[in-house]
């Protein structure tokens, strides 16, 4: 009986194990460059999955393939938040409009990867020469 108690309280080998975070401190997207989740960092160029973009009207946050969702809770979101907030998010566009610095961004790509997007400065007054600095932690997908 206490070998089948000891045993209940070890943690299953198939239970799903939250990966571990990189965090990036302070990455500028701009017209220029793009972020890519896989790699977790800023490409010099516009191939990476996620642009920030300015038109005539707007800024916003792009991509070919990521899902994007801009968070509306309490500051402070988790792997698991994110990954709860992602699951019925369908977008690749957010528009910039209404985020402030200390706003957070959860973002999926389609490799399975995860990220938290925690806006420190936005400049988008001057589209020609808007960008957006954020600090990025990635929980790459097994």
């Amino acid at each position: 009986m206490g070998d089948a108690a000891g045993a209940s309280s070890r943690p299953s080998p198939t239970a799903p194990a939250t990966p571990l975070p990189i965090a990036e401190p302070l990455l500028n997207l701009d017209a220029t460059n793009s972020l890519d989740l896989g790699d977790q960092d800023v490409r010099k160029d516009r191939k990476g999955d996620i642009r920030f973009t300015c038109g005539a009207q707007s800024c916003s946050l792009e991509s070919r393939s990521s899902d994007l969702l801009l968070r509306y809770a309490k500051p402070g979101a988790t792997y698991d938040s994110c990954k709860f907030e992602l699951q019925g998010a369908a977008s690749h566009h957010l528009p910039l409009a209404a985020v402030a610095a200390g706003s957070e961004i959860c973002a999926k790509d389609r490799a399975g990867n995860i990220a938290l997007l925690v806006v420190q400065v936005k400049s988008t007054a001057l589209p020609d020469l808007g960008f957006l600095m954020v600090d990025v932690t990635v929980w790459p997908h097994a």
